[in-house]
């Protein structure tokens, strides 16, 4: 029990009287019969004479007009503009026109998805790029039946051309040929985008390697340098 609370018979432990310190009974109203907002039992307010205070507001804080928290001008009583505290206006939605669930007035989210899953634009669980409203695609995960996700690159991160979100290859080689490392046309053991080694001309390298490291019978030399693509 507070200080301030009330026994069984109405009366203050803290002030020994039906009232408390800031002069409220146990129904929060004074000796003149008004609460803490000036409204007494029946709702009508000290200084109007009326259910609604000098604001315009009820005694449950709400537009006489309107019933509600707005008035009929469309301003929120405690923010003074279209929008509470919360950022919706007086019917729920926020500046970019959505609820607190995240639907427009026609019941679509930002991706064009109504709450049951359908997209706007198909009328199926869909999108027009075939991902649903979790992003997956029909195959159930990120990546569509030909491998690439909505970004339009695979599992190891490179698209239908082999280059990657930065434009590279998988062996660090740009679609002009210009290597990420050495900046020119070879890469740091010589060979060139399409495997060929600038001192011989061919795929092979004057120790008879290729790229990967291995010879014309395919054996691959332990001590070779660089036995991969160096980056």
């Amino acid at each position: 029990m507070s200080k301030d609370a009330f026994n069984k018979d109405g009366y203050c432990k803290a002030t020994g009287t039906k009232f408390n310190k800031k002069g409220y009974d146990k129904d929060g109203f004074s000796r003149n019969g008004y609460d803490e907002n000036g409204y007494d039992k029946d709702g009508i307010h000290i200084a109007t004479g009326t259910l609604v205070n000098t604001a315009g507001l009820n005694k449950d804080g709400n537009y006489e007009a309107t019933g509600t928290a707005f008035n009929k001008e469309g301003n929120h009583k405690a923010t003074g503009t279209e929008f509470d505290e919360d950022g919706f206006d007086k019917d729920g939605f926020n500046k970019n026109g959505y609820d607190k669930d995240g639907f427009n007035k026609n019941g679509y989210d930002k991706s064009g998805y109504n709450q049951d899953g359908i997209h706007i634009a198909t009328g199926t669980l869909f999108n027009t790029a075939g991902l649903n409203k979790d992003g997956n695609y029909e195959t159930g995960t990120a990546f569509n039946k030909d491998g690439f996700n909505k970004d339009g690159y695979d599992k190891k991160g490179y698209d239908e051309n082999g280059y990657d979100e930065n434009g590279y290859d998988k062996n660090n080689f740009d679609k002009d040929g210009t290597h990420l490392v050495t900046h020119t046309l070879f890469n740091t053991s010589g060979f060139n985008k399409e495997g060929n080694h600038k001192a011989t001309g061919t795929k092979f390298n004057e120790k008879g390697y290729d790229k990967d490291g291995f010879d014309k019978l395919g054996k691959n030399k332990q001590e070779l340098t660089s036995t991969k693509d160096e980056s």
